[in-house]
């Protein structure tokens, strides 16, 4: 698995591949052998795929981390908790250290605390995926590429540990 300045240079490779598509592209429909109109998604996509690259380049150079939202108990114990569209609504569903489990529909930091739990930022490792609300075509044409927390960094090589790399209370 390529990582570091070896995957830098693989995405700075695929840069130039979109590039270079985009322009031919675009040099057949100005000479009128194919219609932007019959282009739109493939165009879409090679803007996106350009941007990604250069996220994920961007994400390297940082060290391979990013900030995620998660939950922990008051004393500092991060825990995992989710969200859930239940019957009554959106409910915080939160796994103690002691296996009971706490439901909340509180988001704010003093109604979370009511319930033994706060917010915090964790910097992990991470990575992107392709996400859309929608199906087929629209939601290839409307989706986007968002940072997802990761098993392994690319910027060193190294699995990520369980731990996050840096934990801090969300103000």
């Amino acid at each position: 698995m390529k990582y570091g300045q070896e995957l830098i240079e693989m995405l700075e490779k695929e840069i130039a591949n979109y590039a270079e598509v985009m322009a031919d592209r675009q040099r057949r429909i100005n000479a009128w052998q194919t219609d932007e109109d019959d282009c739109f998604i493939s165009q879409r996509c090679d803007e996106r795929g350009i941007n990604l690259a250069k996220d994920k380049i961007a994400l390297i150079k940082d060290g391979g981390c990013m900030w995620f939202p998660e939950y922990a108990t008051l004393d500092g114990t991060l825990i995992k908790a989710r969200w859930c569209n239940t019957k009554y609504g959106y409910s915080l569903r939160a796994e103690m250290p002691d296996g009971s489990v706490v439901w909340t529909t509180a988001d704010t930091k003093k109604g979370l605390a009511k319930k033994g739990i706060k917010k915090v930022m964790c910097k992990r490792p991470a990575w992107f995926a392709f996400h859309s609300s929608q199906g087929g075509m629209i939601g290839v044409y409307t989706g986007s590429y968002a940072p997802f927390p990761s098993d392994f960094n690319y910027a060193t090589g190294e699995p990520a540990s369980v731990e996050p790399v840096e934990v801090e209370d969300c103000e």
